[in-house]
């Protein structure tokens, strides 16, 4: 969204810029340019501003918990990034990844008996 916000602004104020052009070099009429360029840069600036908003609020939004599976999207458990069924092939694939040596535990060196 603030992406989104930047390019609108972007595109105001450079029809801004157009528009004083156009009007300083006799293109358009004078009040024509007046008119309208004083409405796409006010467009520009809340178009700036609300991406600035929606930039210093995004943290804040990160932290506070949606309620809602990152995969599917279903209602999950408070405090739960996922609902049941994908907890559960999760924790599978964690599993089953441990076992086939990809993370598992190094073995126990033995040491040499002493001969006597």
């Amino acid at each position: 969204m603030n992406r989104r916000l930047l390019t609108v602004g972007s595109i105001f104020l450079l029809a801004t810029a157009m528009l004083w052009l156009a009007g300083s070099a006799g293109w358009i009429p004078g009040i024509t340019a007046d008119s309208w360029s004083g409405l796409t840069l006010k467009g520009s600036l809340i178009a700036f501003g609300a991406a600035l908003l929606g930039r210093l609020l995004s943290p804040v939004s990160n932290l506070m918990s949606s309620g809602r599976c990152k995969v599917c999207g279903r209602r999950t458990e408070r405090g739960h990034l996922y609902c049941l069924d994908h907890l559960r092939e999760t924790v599978n694939a964690t599993r089953d990844r441990t076992r086939d040596g990809g993370g598992a535990r190094p073995r126990p060196t033995t040491l040499p008996r002493s001969r006597v």
